[in-house]
């Protein structure tokens, strides 16, 4: 009865702790989102298909029109192409939390799988961070899905992009259609906070472990590797370098990879990788 009362009293404790590893592996760090007003805004695409004699340009994905069909002609279309783009300049700096796509409905759906969300202040796109992973043929089987990316952590951004940049197999002559593109901010200072606490420090604390940021647009270069996984920031890589006992990690931001290495830090080697960050892992 006694082992009873104690577990019944603890189990709040429990249950708090469980919370809190769910919302460092998944949650938004953001106090709140708001949508933003894409109207009017500058959006642009690698090319235009014509349907019907109406161009369908870049624009229509941030028109507010919810509709899925290409015939409606509210969805950004492209013609075919091996390295497809779109991208939004949203003018000023904003603090992204979220951001949806709406995939096409009448057909094609599938069309959508493999392509990345990104968000960050260069217009060149290849230059930015991707929020969540790439979409998968599971999300883009279904018509007109609004599937979400989030950013986490929130990430300072003027240029929101899609594009499909994996050509690991060869480039794809395919097209990218979007019916809409949701943007949703955080407060500004739920950005400043987070870079406080991950790029000015240098460090990512959890429990007495630190994780010190050791190089910028380099990748580790050692046959040590113990896993490659793909997680949406270096805070995610970092919980599971602890989890799994190794002693450094990189993080490409471009595509979200992360490989952690039996490797410490008097050891490390690195090449030049633009995108990708090297740290070093300190066990108090």
């Amino acid at each position: 009865m006694a082992h009873s009362d104690r577990l019944e009293k603890s189990l709040p404790m429990i249950l708090f702790g469980i919370l809190v590893w769910f919302c460092l592996l998944s949650c938004i760090w953001c106090n709140e989102l708001t949508v933003l007003n894409l109207h009017g805004m500058q959006a642009t695409q690698v090319s235009t298909y014509s349907h019907l004699g109406v161009n369908l340009s870049a624009d229509l994905a941030i028109d507010n029109d919810l509709r899925t069909h290409v015939g409606g002609f509210s969805c950004a279309h492209t013609m075919h192409d091996p390295h497809l783009w779109w991208k939004v300049d949203i003018v000023a700096k904003h603090c992204l939390g979220r951001i949806t796509l709406v995939n096409r409905g009448d057909c094609c759906s599938e069309r959508l799988s493999g392509a990345i969300v990104r968000a960050g202040t260069e217009s060149d796109i290849l230059n930015n961070a991707a929020c969540g992973l790439p979409v998968t043929t599971d999300q883009a089987s279904i018509p007109g899905a609004h599937l979400q990316f989030v950013c986490d952590p929130p990430v300072v951004a003027r240029y929101v992009s899609v594009d499909d940049a994996d050509h690991s197999n060869g480039p794809k002559d395919d097209v990218l259609t979007l019916c809409e593109v949701i943007i949703e901010e955080c407060p500004i200072e739920d950005c400043v906070q987070m870079t406080t606490a991950t790029t000015m420090d240098k460090a990512l604390p959890v429990a007495g472990i630190l994780s010190t940021l050791l190089f910028e647009g380099k990748c580790i270069v050692d046959p040590r590797l113990l896993s490659v996984l793909y997680m949406n920031s270096p805070m995610q890589c970092f919980l599971s370098c602890k989890m799994n006992g190794c002693w450094s990690f990189d993080y490409v931001m471009t595509s979200g990879q992360c490989r952690l290495f039996d490797v410490k830090a008097g050891d490390l080697k690195a090449d030049d990788l633009p995108g990708c960050l090297v740290y070093a892992v300190v066990r108090g």
